[in-house]
């Protein structure tokens, strides 16, 4: 099992202004970028690469980057780096991905470089790594609320791009959340004291996935406001908002709730980061037309909520064309 590390050094941060344009200037003497409108990705390799090796590996960074532009149309950042660097050891694709939130943003993928490039693509590891960026997080508290986010996001970017259908999409984050749910070390103390102690206590199951289901309550109360409501557009005006400066995760839930004109993300919040074991998921799903039957869920189009079951997994169609 692999696990993702996410680090930030906020105190040396820059106004995000003033390094996009200085960075774009470097980014143009670069072979591999990859750009929406004047968004940049800067794809780098670690010396050891065959321009064949590269030019599969660039594919495959320009596919993952088109399904994070699925979210709302463009990508959360402006200027960000993938570095690219070698595995020495095992057979995975990608053995190993983390985000440093520097200024750029890095984010870093360890691949086996004679993955093919669909090996690369069916990976989960880029789509999580990429999705940590749809927060300005800065990494000194709550981390479960961003690990959450990210494997909330790396199952329905795969499924909005195309990788696989509705039902698998529901059955990957059911699993995440049953395996949450069997995880009950370490029952004595509150998510997020776990999450701060991530590193000794390694309760990673249920950290990264009772994250996720927070993560999924926001986003189906958001679009029962039936006002256009979504965590989508939630997270689109966070970033038009709030992406100059990292902010910790308290302040970003009350960016939301500000945003959203409501009390969604607090309320779960509180719920949460005192909860003891992951909170109740069935009833939800079963709203949402998820039904679970002996390891394995069906769906059910007639539910309450089957709507907005839909509309998680297509956003409306919102897929973003080369």
């Amino acid at each position: 099992m692999k696990f993702i590390r996410t680090f930030t050094k906020p105190s040396k941060l820059l106004p995000l202004l003033f390094l996009f344009s200085m960075q774009t200037l470097h980014a143009k003497d670069s072979d591999f970028l990859i750009s929406n409108n004047k968004q940049i990705n800067e794809v780098r390799f670690d010396k050891g690469f065959t321009a064949k090796q590269k030019e599969k590996t660039f594919q495959w960074v320009k596919y993952a980057s088109k399904a994070l532009k699925a979210v709302y149309g463009e990508f959360p950042v402006d200027y960000f780096i993938t570095q690219i660097k070698a595995s020495r050891r095992g057979s995975e694709p990608v053995p190993w991905g983390e985000v440093n939130r520097e200024s750029p943003s890095e984010v870093v993928l360890v691949i086996n470089k004679h993955a093919s490039l669909k090996q690369l693509k069916d990976d989960w590891t880029i789509y999580h790594e990429f999705s940590h960026l749809l927060i300005p997080y800065d990494a000194g508290d709550e981390r479960w609320l961003s690990e959450g986010l990210a494997s909330y996001y790396q199952n329905i970017l795969q499924a909005r791009i195309g990788m696989f259908d509705e039902e698998k999409m529901w059955q990957k984050l059911y699993e995440g959340f049953e395996r949450a749910r069997k995880q009950t070390n370490y029952r004595q103390h509150k998510l997020s004291y776990l999450s701060e102690n991530m590193e000794s206590n390694h309760n990673y199951m249920r950290i990264y996935w009772s994250g996720a289901l927070y993560w999924l309550k926001a986003d189906v109360a958001l679009r029962q406001l039936n006002n256009g409501s979504s965590l989508d557009n939630a997270l689109l005006k966070l970033r038009q908002c709030c992406f100059r400066y990292p902010l910790s995760a308290t302040e970003i839930i009350q960016q939301l709730d500000t945003l959203t004109n409501s009390k969604v993300f607090s309320q779960l919040f509180q719920q949460f980061s005192t909860s003891y074991q992951i909170p109740a998921y069935n009833a939800l799903l079963q709203s949402l037309g998820i039904q679970q039957r002996i390891g394995d869920i069906s769906l059910n189009n007639i539910a309450k909520f089957s709507k907005i079951r839909k509309a998680i997994y297509r956003d409306n169609n919102l897929l973003v064309e080369d």
